[in-house]
């Protein structure tokens, strides 16, 4: 039911897609101008160096050897290129020697990637008011209007977000690539794989309510972190079995957008499964806390259960006195 509401949310409200998708080129664009301006001017003064102009004609003449007859043997310039003592051992040494640059040149690169995520974090933020505002009074908030109201709580939860995801991520690309160094490879992919899904559906399970939690409720960011009760504590595993699917999936459509479209079809599924996920953030916080909303015009999702069965009873149980007390009301009148 999660699943299938959050899919119908998200295509009621596939409008906000385009709005993701113009934000990410436009953020795609100026971080990849911001990065160029830390790594250019060191990949330049790299390649100007005898050594490293040596390695790309040594490259050149492997090719070319291979189609003309004229050159020496292939083998005589790649042993010039990986032998002892080669081009590669060169250029390796000298990026050695320039290490401090080199560390600079990263360090900035991770701070432009940091302001991308947390400027980032405060668009979809907004989206997530937007959403909010749909399935609690199916109204429709401009952008801006969304933007500006929500600004300073956007802040807050992405100032603590962004460094939360990262720590995640770095953990994940750290113990993928020891895999990959000491498994044997289909092994270390199948295990990297694993536990990519299981780490980005646990992250999602921890920091899910949180959004929805502000901008449904108005919580501060200290009170959005807490479970307020044990009904909302025992919807965790359904959220992580939720998100788990999802992230597979998400994965699935993405791989095939890159394998049968050349990567064209990136430009909408991209979008999409970010929209997917703050819908399903949203519909897994107002089933956790058991709120009516919109999934579209005509229909609107309750779950007085919570989700949660001994919940449940005693909800039959109540609605059993209820139409107990309505016979007898009627039976009195009757008579």
């Amino acid at each position: 039911m999660r699943f299938g509401n959050s899919f119908r949310l998200l295509m009621e409200n596939y409008k906000h897609a385009f709005k993701l998708l113009l934000y990410n080129l436009i953020m795609t664009v100026v971080t990849v101008a911001l990065c160029s301006a830390f790594v250019l001017p060191e990949l330049m003064e790299i390649a100007s160096e005898p050594v490293a102009q040596e390695l790309g004609e040594n490259f050149k003449n492997i090719f070319l050897s291979l189609v003309s007859p004229k050159l020496e043997e292939p083998v005589y310039y790649i042993q010039k290129v990986f032998g002892e003592g080669g081009n590669l051992k060169q250029l390796f040494d000298l990026i050695i020697t320039m290490r401090i640059e080199l560390i600079f040149v990263c360090l900035g690169c991770v701070l432009v990637y940091l302001i991308k995520r947390f400027v980032d974090t405060l668009v979809y933020f907004t989206i997530g008011s937007m959403l909010n505002d749909k399935m609690a009074t199916y109204t429709d908030t401009s952008f801006s209007t969304a933007f500006v109201a929500n600004l300073g709580k956007a802040s807050a939860y992405a100032a603590l977000y962004v460094p939360v995801v990262f720590l995640f991520d770095v953990a994940t690309l750290t113990i993928c690539f020891i895999m990959l160094r000491y498994l044997p490879l289909l092994a270390a992919l199948f295990l990297s794989m694993t536990l990519v899904v299981a780490v980005q559906s646990l992250k999602l399970t921890f920091t899910g309510p949180w959004m929805p939690a502000m901008t449904s409720d108005n919580k501060r960011l200290g009170e959005a972190l807490r479970y307020n009760d044990k009904r909302e504590k025992r919807q965790v595993s359904k959220m992580l079995s939720l998100y788990a699917v999802t992230v597979y999936l998400i994965i699935i459509l993405n791989v095939m957008a890159v394998l049968f479209t050349f990567g064209s079809a990136l430009l909408l599924t991209v979008p999409t499964s970010y929209l997917l996920l703050i819908c399903e953030q949203h519909v897994n916080y107002y089933t956790m806390k058991g709120k009516k909303y919109f999934i579209t015009y005509e229909k609107i999702a309750t779950n007085p259960d919570h989700g949660d069965s001994e919940h449940f009873f005693e909800y039959i149980e109540e609605m059993e006195k209820e139409a107990e007390e309505i016979a007898v009301v009627n039976e009195e009148k009757s008579e």
